[in-house]
C-alpha cells in the first residue's frame, strides 16, 4: 500500500509540474466570470461563454504570440460560424445532419495545420454537439458569447505570456528533463536480468515518441524568437544552455541502448551488471533534479555526484582483466555518466562550450533545427490529392457523424443523445489500437465519475459547496486530460453530474443518460474503424527505409570527424542525430499503431518489430561512438582498437539490415 501511495504521489507530483499551472489558470480563466456572469445576468450568457473557453484552453499549445493570436481567430471565427449554423438548422433534420457531417469532415482536415489548429477543428466539433444539446433559444447571442469566452481566454493567455514571456519555454525544458529522466529508468531496467526485454523495448519507444514531441516544442520556441530571447540578457543564456544540456543528455540516453541479452550474460558474473543498473538509475535521479533551476549547486545534487563518482571508481576496477567485449560495454557506460556530469558542470558554471556559444550567438544556420511549418490552405489539397492517412480519417468521422445523427434521431425522446457524439470525437482515434485503448477508458472513467458525482450530490446538497466542486473537478480535469485520459474522464463526468444536477434535471436520468450514450458512442467509434479503416501497415517500410537512411547519415558525419582525430561538439552531427531520431521516432509510432490491427499480416508485421528494435540499436551504437570519441575513457591503444572495432560493427550492422529491407520489399 505504501509503494502504491507513493507512486500515486510521485504522478500528482510531475503533473502539478508539467500541467497544473495551464490547469489553474483555464479553470480560473473560465469559471471566475462565468460565475459573476451566471448571478448577473443569467445562465444562458455565462454556459455558452464557459464553453467558449474551455475549447480555448484545449487549443493552447506552447508558442510565440503571434501564433496565440491566429489560433483565437480561427478558434472565434469557427465558433461563431458553427453556433449559428448549427443553431439555426435545429428545426430541420435532414439539413442539420447534412451540415453537421460536412462539417466534420473539414474540421477534421484542419490537423494538417498543426496541431494547434488540429485541436481548433476538433473543438468546433465538440460545439456542433453542445448547440445540439443545449437547442439555444438566442442563437446569435450564443454564438456572441461562445466567441467572448475564447476570445477571453487568450486575452489572459497573452496577457500572462507578456508579463513572464519565458515561462512557456521554461516549462518545455523542465518537461524535456523529467522524460529523459524517465526514459533513463526504465533502460536502467535492461540491465536488470529478471524483467523481460520485450515489454520494455515498448516502453522505451513510447517515452521516446514523447520525448521527441518535447524537443521539438523546446526548439520551436527557443528559435523562432532567438532575437526576442537575446534581449533578455543572463535569462536567456541560461535557457539556450538547459536547452544544449537537454539534448546532450538525450544523446547519453540513447546511447545506453545496445544489445542488452548479450550485456546481461557478460556483465552480471563479476557483479558489473548491478552497478551499471544502480548507476542508470542515479544518473535519471540527477536529471529529474537538473529539471529544477539552480538544481545544480543544492547539496544533495552535489551528493548524488559523489554516489556516482564512487561507481565509477567500481567499474574502473571492474575492468582490470576484462576482456575486449566486456571493456567495451564498461567504457560505454562509464562514458554515459561521465557526459552527465560534464553536462552538469556546464550548468553549475553556466559556461557552454565552444558550439553552444556559437548557437548562442546566432553564428550558425539554425533553420535545419526548426520544426517544419504547415503550408497552410495548399497542405490541404495535398492531403486531398495523396489520399493520406487523415483524408481516410476525415471520410470516417463524416460517417461516424452521420450514423450519430441518426441515431440519436431515432433516440429523439431522450434528453441527452448529443452525448453520442462527444464520445465519437473523443474516442475515434486513426489507429485501431488508440481507438480501442480510448474505449476502455471512456467507458470506465465514465462509470467511475457517474459514482463520484452521485456521491458528491448526496453527500453535498448545498449550492454554494456544489459550486466549489464543479470547480475543483474542471481543475481536475484539465490537470488528467493531456496524461491520463481515463482518470480525466471519471473527473469531468463527475462535473457533468453535478452540473446538470444543479440544472434542475434528476440525477437518475443524467446518469442513465451518461452510461447509455457512452456505450453507444464507443460502439460507433469502434465500428467505424472497420468501415473506414485507416491502416497504417502501408507506411511501414516507406517510413523504415527513411530511418534507416537517416541513421545513415548520421553515421557517415560521426565517421568522418572519428577519422579525423577532431573532439568536441560539432553542428553537423548534431543536426545529423535529431533528423535521425525524428525520424526514428515516426517508424516507431507506425509501428506500435499497426501491432494491434486486426487482420494484420503477421510475417510482416514480426520484421517490422524486428527492424524497428535493430534501428533503435544502431542508432544507440552510432550515439555511443561518438560520446565515448569525446571521452577519454579509453586505455591508450586498446582503446583505439576497441573503437575502431566498434565502427566496423556498426558497418557490417548496416549491411544486415539493408538485406533485411531489401528481403521485406521483395
Amino acid at each position: 500500500m505504501k509503494i502504491r501511495l507513493s507512486k500515486i504521489a510521485f504522478v500528482l507530483k510531475a503533473l502539478l509540474a508539467e500541467h497544473g499551472v495551464e490547469a489553474l489558470r483555464s479553470t480560473l480563466t473560465g469559471m471566475i466570470p462565468a460565475v459573476i456572469i451566471a448571478f448577473t445576468i443569467g445562465l444562458d450568457y455565462a454556459i455558452p461563454f464557459v464553453i467558449g473557453a474551455l475549447n480555448a484552453s484545449m487549443t493552447d499549445f506552447p508558442g510565440y504570440r503571434q501564433e496565440k493570436l491566429q489560433a483565437a481567430a480561427w478558434g472565434i471565427v469557427c465558433a461563431v460560424l458553427t453556433s449559428l449554423l448549427i443553431g439555426f438548422s435545429l428545426g430541420h433534420t435532414a439539413w442539420l445532419i447534412l451540415l453537421m457531417t460536412v462539417m466534420a469532415g473539414v474540421y477534421t482536415l484542419f490537423s494538417a495545420l498543426g496541431p494547434r489548429i488540429g485541436m481548433v477543428g476538433t473543438t468546433s466539433l465538440f460545439l456542433i454537439a453542445f448547440v445540439m444539446g443545449l437547442k439555444p433559444e438566442n442563437v446569435p447571442q450564443f454564438a456572441i458569447c461562445v466567441g467572448a469566452g475564447i476570445a477571453w481566454f487568450y486575452l489572459i493567455n497573452i496577457l500572462h505570456s507578456s508579463i513572464d514571456p519565458l515561462w512557456e519555454l521554461r516549462k518545455a525544458i523542465a518537461n524535456g528533463y523529467r522524460t529523459t529522466a524517465q526514459l533513463l529508468r526504465v533502460k536502467a531496467r535492461c540491465y536488470d536480468k529478471e524483467v523481460p526485454l520485450d515489454g520494455l523495448y515498448h516502453r522505451v519507444a513510447a517515452i521516446s515518441i514523447k520525448l521527441a514531441d518535447q524537443q521539438e516544442s523546446v526548439r520551436h520556441l527557443l528559435l523562432r524568437e532567438r532575437r526576442y530571447l537575446r534581449q533578455k540578457g543572463n535569462k536567456a543564456y541560461s535557457l539556450w544552455l538547459r536547452a544544449y544540456v537537454l539534448m546532450d543528455l538525450y544523446g547519453m540516453a540513447t546511447a545506453l541502448d545496445h544489445d542488452y541479452e548479450l550485456i546481461r550474460e557478460r556483465l552480471a558474473p563479476s557483479g558489473a551488471l548491478a552497478i551499471i543498473h544502480e548507476l542508470v538509475l542515479l544518473v535519471a535521479d540527477g536529471i529529474e533534479m537538473a529539471s529544477r533551476r539552480k538544481a545544480a549547486h543544492r547539496v544533495d545534487f552535489q551528493q548524488l555526484e559523489e554516489k556516482i563518482e564512487q561507481l565509477l571508481a567500481q567499474l574502473k576496477q571492474k575492468q582490470q582483466g576484462a576482456k575486449a567485449e566486456e571493456l567495451a560495454m564498461l567504457n560505454g557506460s562509464i562514458g554515459n555518466a561521465r557526459t552527465f556530469l560534464a553536462s552538469m558542470e556546464q550548468l553549475r558554471n553556466r559556461q557552454g562550450d565552444e558550439l553552444m556559444e556559437d548557437f548562442y550567438a546566432n553564428n550558425l544556420d539554425l533553420t535545419g533545427f526548426l520544426p517544419p511549418l504547415a503550408l497552410g490552405i495548399k497542405e490541404l489539397f495535398m492531403q486531398v490529392r495523396s489520399y493520406s492517412p487523415l483524408i481516410m480519417f476525415s471520410v470516417r468521422m463524416v460517417v461516424l457523424f452521420l450514423l450519430g445523427g441518426l441515431l440519436g434521431e431515432l433516440l429523439s425522446d431522450m434528453k441527452y443523445t448529443y452525448w453520442i457524439l462527444i464520445t465519437i470525437i473523443v474516442v475515434a482515434r486513426p489507429s485501431y489500437l488508440l481507438t480501442q485503448q480510448r474505449n476502455k477508458e471512456r467507458i470506465w472513467g465514465t462509470l467511475g465519475g457517474v459514482l463520484l458525482g452521485l456521491s458528491i450530490i448526496f453527500v453535498f446538497p448545498n449550492l454554494y459547496v456544489l459550486l466549489v466542486w464543479i470547480c475543483f473537478l474542471l481543475f481536475a480535469f484539465l490537470l488528467f486530460n493531456k496524461r491520463y485520459y481515463m482518470v480525466s474522464v471519471f473527473f469531468i463526468t463527475a462535473m457533468v453530474i453535478v452540473a446538470l444536477h444543479l440544472h434542475d434535471d434528476t440525477w437518475a436520468d443524467v446518469m442513465r443518460n451518461r452510461i447509455l450514450f457512452t456505450l453507444l458512442g464507443c460502439g460507433l467509434a469502434l465500428l467505424g474503424w472497420f468501415l473506414v479503416p485507416v491502416r497504417q501497415k502501408s507506411n511501414i517500410l516507406p517510413l523504415a527505409r527513411q530511418a534507416f537512411q537517416a541513421q545513415q547519415t548520421y553515421f557517415d558525419a560521426v565517421e568522418q570527424y572519428v577519422a579525423s582525430g577532431l573532439k568536441g561538439e560539432r553542428y553537423e552531427i548534431r543536426l545529423a542525430r535529431k533528423r535521425a531520431f525524428m525520424d526514428l521516432t515516426k517508424f516507431s509510432d507506425a509501428i506500435l499503431q499497426v501491432q494491434r490491427e486486426p487482420g494484420r499480416d503477421r510475417e510482416r508485421m514480426k520484421t517490422g518489430v524486428s527492424l524497428h528494435i535493430e534501428l533503435y540499436r544502431l542508432h544507440a551504437m552510432i550515439s555511443g561512438v561518438w560520446i565515448q570519441h569525446n571521452q577519454d575513457t579509453f586505455l591508450a591503444d586498446r582503446g583505439v582498437l576497441l573503437e575502431v572495432d566498434r565502427r566496423q560493427r556498426i558497418r557490417d550492422f548496416f549491411a544486415r539490415l539493408q538485406v533485411k529491407l531489401a528481403a521485406s520489399a521483395a
